[in-house]
């Protein structure tokens, strides 16, 4: 394996909260249809799917289950990639036959968090991502961790991410608010559905506070006192 790699900590509880009810809606799907593979993939580009997919299986890997993380956008440069940029091999070294799965499982500082770069870069991925080698590092990654979460482009910018969706257990398309207009989020999720890869849902990214706060009425209810003030007016109440 390569040397580690720093996983970041995110020590904002609100951000945190937000990916705990994804983390239990993934684990819901492993319990009762044993979903562990799950492409993560924007509707356009500079919809933040790939911040998604770190903190997703950063939490997933902080409950306790073995993750591995998959770049799969094998277009983009590393330079522009928060992981990648000091990655000698990676998802397209394997698929070329150039290096073995052991080579290119990279340890990261987060525990039971696992990351494969996407390798040397590819003009056209698409058929190495149809490749018998993709199914077969999808088979030997499902055997050996919990959940493998894949990071892949938009899906209105390429072929690449419907190419693993109709492979993976599960899609889930990333939206960012005043980004993501109405017509890339109905395009990319016909497209998905056109394939018939199994798109459960949507992650709204880059909401702002007050955003948030109005879909989350009680979203600090542990972090304010007036809540336990309230709870205990009411248990006066019941006891009258």
């Amino acid at each position: 394996m390569m040397d580690k790699l720093e996983i970041y900590k995110n020590d904002n509880y609100i951000l945190n909260d937000a990916f705990d009810q994804s983390v239990m809606n993934l684990h819901i799907l492993k319990k009762q249809n044993g979903y562990k593979s799950f492409v993560i993939c924007g509707c356009e580009a500079g919809d933040g799917s790939t911040t998604v997919a770190i903190n997703l299986a950063a939490s997933l890997a902080g409950s306790g289950w073995n993750t591995v993380l998959v770049d799969g956008d094998m277009r983009k440069k590393n330079r522009y990639k928060r992981l990648n940029e000091n990655a000698k091999l990676g998802l397209s070294d394997y698929l070329k036959n150039k290096a073995t799965v052991d080579k290119i499982i990279c340890e990261t500082t987060t525990e039971n968090l696992f990351y494969i770069p996407c390798g040397e870069l590819i003009d056209n991925p698409v058929r190495l991502l149809c490749s018998a080698r993709m199914n077969d590092v999808k088979a030997e990654l499902e055997n050996a961790y919990d959940f493998i979460i894949y990071d892949m482009p938009a899906v209105n910018v390429s072929m690449d991410a419907k190419v693993v969706a109709v492979n993976a257990d599960a899609v889930i398309l990333v939206s960012a608010i005043g980004k993501t207009t109405k017509k890339g989020l109905v395009d990319a999720a016909n497209a998905l559905i056109d394939v018939k890869a199994n798109l459960i849902g949507t992650i709204i990214n880059k909401t702002d506070m007050d955003q948030y706060i109005s879909s989350h009425e009680d979203y600090d209810y542990f972090q304010k006192e007036k809540y336990v003030k309230k709870s205990d007016n009411s248990a006066a109440k019941r006891e009258k």
